[in-house]
């Protein structure tokens, strides 16, 4: 049997999923695109999309992740079916381009996907089960991870984090990964008390020369970052959210200081705060009534 029949095999045991999101359309227009792709690549195609390459996709790739980012985060979800099919018209150049050297075909990449997570979820496939805990959940999709070929060299659970990752996305991946094998505060009072232990640290090195300080600051922004991931946030978001905050505030003071006439750098200290806070209170009338809790 091969292992696409295999596949097959333990998906006709199952029930239809509910719901079944796909469309008697998707497979042909889906073969569509990658035609489209190898016109555009081919011979008479495009020639600037010919020059592309990998590394140039990469980068677009990034962009257009940016762009969903924003999507999502403005709820504009019609604009983010718009991106995600950017995103996929993207990578399946990166796969066009991967075929033109190891020939490479969809069909490959999408039955080692399929493959891989019938593999570690065999709670779902193998074994269906209602109820898991989240440990052993996570104990086993590490377990089938290192039986793939590609994870066989893997000796930490740490393994497999992109160090290109945002230093903050890194901080929340590592002690996400820590914490599924149990090694993690007890509660978030602990880690609380972590993240003012650092404060304390980062205080007293305040005169012990730039190298303590930077240690005690990276020290404390992995304790917040802890801190976040136990209370349900991630940093790299909420330091998004606080980013976009900063940029509106200071977008305020310059048109108000435009209005009088006044350039930024004239201002006082004083008149700096003054429109600050008034950004702060603008910024709160615009926020949408909370919802009050139900009798």
């Amino acid at each position: 049997m091969s292992d696409t029949d295999e596949l097959y095999s333990v998906l006709e045991k199952l029930p239809k999923p509910v719901p079944d999101s796909r469309s008697d359309r998707d497979a042909a227009r889906l073969a569509l695109l990658l035609e489209v792709i190898d016109h555009l690549r081919g011979e008479k195609g495009c020639a600037f999309d010919r020059k592309q390459t990998l590394s140039g996709l990469l980068r677009d790739l990034k962009d257009e992740i940016y762009e969903l980012d924003e999507a999502i985060g403005n709820q504009n979800h019609g604009q983010a079916a718009r991106e995600i099919g950017d995103l996929i018209l993207i990578l399946l150049f990166m796969r066009r381009i991967l075929w033109e050297s190891e020939k490479t075909t969809f069909g490959e990449i999408a039955g080692h996907v399929a493959g891989k997570m019938i593999r570690r979820h065999p709670h779902v496939f193998r074994d269906p089960q209602e109820t898991i805990d989240a440990r052993v959940l996570w104990e086993t999709w590490e377990h089938e991870k290192r039986k793939e070929a590609e994870h066989s060299d893997r000796t930490s659970i740490l393994d497999g984090i992109p160090r290109t990752m945002p230093a903050l996305e890194v901080a929340f991946m590592q002690s996400k990964k820590a914490a599924r094998v149990g090694f993690d505060w007890t509660d978030e009072e602990s880690v609380w008390e972590k993240v003012i232990e650092e404060i304390g640290e980062l205080s007293e090195a305040r005169t012990e020369g730039p190298d303590r300080l930077k240690h005690e600051i990276g020290d404390l922004i992995l304790a917040v970052t802890s801190y976040a991931r136990h209370v349900g946030i991630r940093s790299e978001e909420a330091l998004g959210s606080a980013n976009q905050r900063f940029d509106n505030r200071f977008r305020h003071m310059e048109e108000r200081a435009l209005k009088s006439g006044r350039t930024l750098a004239s201002l006082s200290a004083e008149e700096w705060d003054e429109l600050w806070e008034e950004a702060k209170t603008s910024e709160r009338k615009r926020r949408p009534p909370r919802e009050s809790p139900p009798a």
